[in-house]
């Protein structure tokens, strides 16, 4: 069984505007022009952090991962993140529309903490090949800023219920 741990989350406070205005779409689906549109949005999108672009001159001490480090202290310093006081599963609802029926779907979860634990263990299974460029991009980014900034997507099963049951509350 799969080992589930609270954490303190930061969160974009009031001071940083409006959500639409900071979030992005995961790295990996994020294209240049959309990246140009989220760094005009606002000073404080997380795309300076997840996948800032790259600089002329940028060298192995001064690069879009120091940069990311650099705004994530920033922000966390003029308090437009702010640290949760306690501990929490955090639960997560996604609305979204059938691609085929157009029937509104909530996808309920939450995020969480765990450890890591090799496959062989067999607790966490694969679902995907992943690529070592990505994976090589996403440690330096970890490296620099000592935070993890996305979530793993995982399934459990819960065929009683009893996590939705939990989410619901």
């Amino acid at each position: 069984m799969a080992l589930i741990l609270p954490f303190r989350a930061y969160r974009y406070t009031a001071k940083a505007g409006r959500p639409a205005d900071l979030l992005t779409q995961p790295y990996d689906k994020i294209t240049p022009e959309m990246q140009q549109s989220y760094l005009a949005r606002s000073p404080y999108n997380l795309v300076r952090v997840e996948l800032g672009p790259p600089r002329p001159g940028d060298t192995k001490t001064e690069n879009a991962y120091t940069r990311a480090a650099a705004y994530l202290r920033d922000w966390i310093e003029r308090g437009i993140l702010a640290r949760d006081a306690e501990a929490a599963i955090y639960p997560y609802f996604q609305e979204f529309l059938h691609p085929e029926t157009g029937q509104r779907l909530t996808r309920k979860g939450f995020i969480g903490l765990g450890p890591v634990v090799d496959y062989s263990e067999g607790v966490v299974f694969r679902h995907e090949q992943t690529l070592s460029g990505p994976k090589k991009d996403r440690l330096e980014l970890l490296r620099a800023t000592r935070t993890h900034l996305g979530q793993i997507f995982m399934l459990y099963a819960d065929p009683e219920g009893a996590v939705d049951r939990l989410l619901e509350e």
